[in-house]
């Protein structure tokens, strides 16, 4: 048995169970677990063996757990599925809890804290029942942080906006105004919410009640919103009559072992040939002059979509990496052929190894759906975006990035209703405007400082390095 004298810190890590979510919270995971935190993962029980043999955790104290058997794959679409699930994850921990007991029981060491993945409601519930603090973590940035900060206030009958009997607030036209954020035209903000705000408003109150928020970014790329998140703690802790929530920055959570094949961490399914075919590729293209797409893993594409930004691509005359795992049969007829003759062109239709492609150096652009990891992964890399968001918080990510740090265009717009149709004509004017014209010149310049600013605030001694070994001094024994 372990005695008092011998406890040890230890964090129930509660990722939601999607790719992008569990990339991030692992990385976090691992870098408390080399710090001497003792880490509990919960992944879904197929995903355990698989995880266990990773490299990186020899010799670390990081193990796993399981929700019950139902807990395989989250629905991806429509959004209002993802947030069925989500409301419901909590239903699934009674296994975890029980679990925890036995290994109590056989003298192992109890969770001194939770952190949660945002996502998850009802981690409140859990942290009474522990005895034990929960602390939010938010794979996203401080953008989205600060819209769910204001979600119990937004979102309720007390906010500026109507609020229909069944729950789901009216659209409306107009900006949305949120200390902290540049105006936000309503669909970037509400697409979402307006159909389930009673979920936004639900997981903004847990967030205001944890002892520590992490966020996974750094003050350069986010200066604005994180000082009036911090003032927003402040401010809601003494009307409350509560301590402060302390925010930790902690990003960018990348490093050496996103590199590697992770299927449940990365969606890895390729062989290391397949993967390595494209960065073979790369090589042969000059510096800079590459444009790649991607819009993860969450996303079906278009088949209308495809024909026309295939057509643009042709007409830009731009070198390209596309990841297309779906509707493939959409691309106009030889468009494969012809640009990989051509040497302009590879399409690859699995898993990519991302954060190597965005760091090779004839990578000139990015195309990206603007979920978060793939944004702080473009900027610490250096590569500006062109921004198409698709769904959730995207909408959001690109108005501030393109609006406020200025680092990538948008191409399209957003709407209650999804992103709107894009014409080969736009899609052709946006590609050369950011790959090609003075504009993409000084948003890569941008981008690079960033990029150095990101460098130094994970580097040993730096302001995310050293807001880490502050929340390990935090965690309770």
């Amino acid at each position: 048995m372990v005695s008092d004298g011998e406890r040890k810190k230890h964090a129930l890590v509660i990722p939601f169970p999607m790719h992008a979510h569990v990339a991030a919270i692992y990385r976090f995971a691992l870098q408390l677990a080399s710090r001497g935190v003792i880490i509990t993962l919960v992944v879904p029980a197929a995903e355990i063996p698989k995880m266990k043999k990773y490299e990186e955790l020899q010799g670390l104290d990081f193990d796993f757990i399981s929700y019950d058997e139902t807990v395989t794959e989250v629905p991806l679409f429509p959004f209002h599925k993802i947030v069925d699930f989500a409301s419901v994850l909590d239903q699934h921990f009674d296994p975890i809890l029980q679990e925890l007991k036995v290994r109590q029981t056989a003298g192992l060491p109890a969770p001194t804290c939770i952190i949660y993945d945002r996502f998850c409601t009802g981690v409140d519930v859990i942290s009474e029942k522990l005895g034990v603090p929960y602390y939010t973590f938010f794979s996203c940035g401080a953008v989205f942080a600060r819209y769910m900060q204001e979600a119990p206030r937004l979102l309720t009958k007390e906010g500026p906006f109507e609020v229909n009997e069944d729950g789901t607030l009216q659209r409306v036209d107009g900006p949305v105004n949120i200390p902290g954020l540049p105006p936000i035209p309503a669909p970037y903000l509400l697409a979402d919410s307006f159909r389930t705000p009673h979920w936004r408003v639900r997981t903004g109150r847990v967030m205001q009640n944890a002892p520590a928020v992490i966020i996974n970014t750094f003050y350069e790329l986010e200066k604005p919103q994180i000082d009036e998140f911090r003032r927003q703690c402040a401010e809601q802790a003494a009307a409350s009559g509560r301590k402060k929530s302390e925010v930790f920055l902690v990003g960018p959570l990348s490093d050496a072992a996103t590199f590697k094949d992770r299927s449940f961490v990365s969606g890895a399914a390729q062989s290391v040939n397949d993967r390595a075919e494209c960065l073979r590729w790369l090589d042969t293209q000059q510096p800079q002059s590459v444009l790649y797409i991607c819009l993860g893993s969450w996303v079906k594409w278009d088949p209308v979509q495809v024909v026309e930004l295939a057509v643009a691509l042709e007409a830009a005359g731009v070198s390209f990496l596309w990841v297309l795992s779906s509707a493939l049969e959409a691309l106009p007829e030889g468009f494969e052929q012809r640009t990989r003759e051509a040497g302009k062109g590879f399409i690859a239709s699995g898993w990519v190894p991302q954060l190597q492609i965005l760091h090779h150096a004839s990578v000139g652009g990015f195309i990206s759906h603007c979920g978060w990891n793939s944004c702080i992964e473009s900027v610490s890399l250096g590569v500006p975006m062109l921004c198409w968001p698709q769904i959730a918080e995207q909408p959001l990510n690109c108005r501030y990035l393109v609006d406020e740090a200025k680092v990538g265009v948008e191409v399209g717009h957003f709407t209650f209703d999804g992103p709107a149709l894009v014409r080969r004509e736009e899609f052709e004017s946006e590609i050369r405007r950011l790959m090609v014209d003075d504009e993409g010149k000084a948003i890569r310049s941008r981008v690079q400082q960033l990029k150095l600013n990101a460098h130094d605030a994970v580097a040993k001694g730096g302001a995310s390095y050293r807001a880490v070994d502050e929340l390990v001094e935090m965690i309770p024994f």
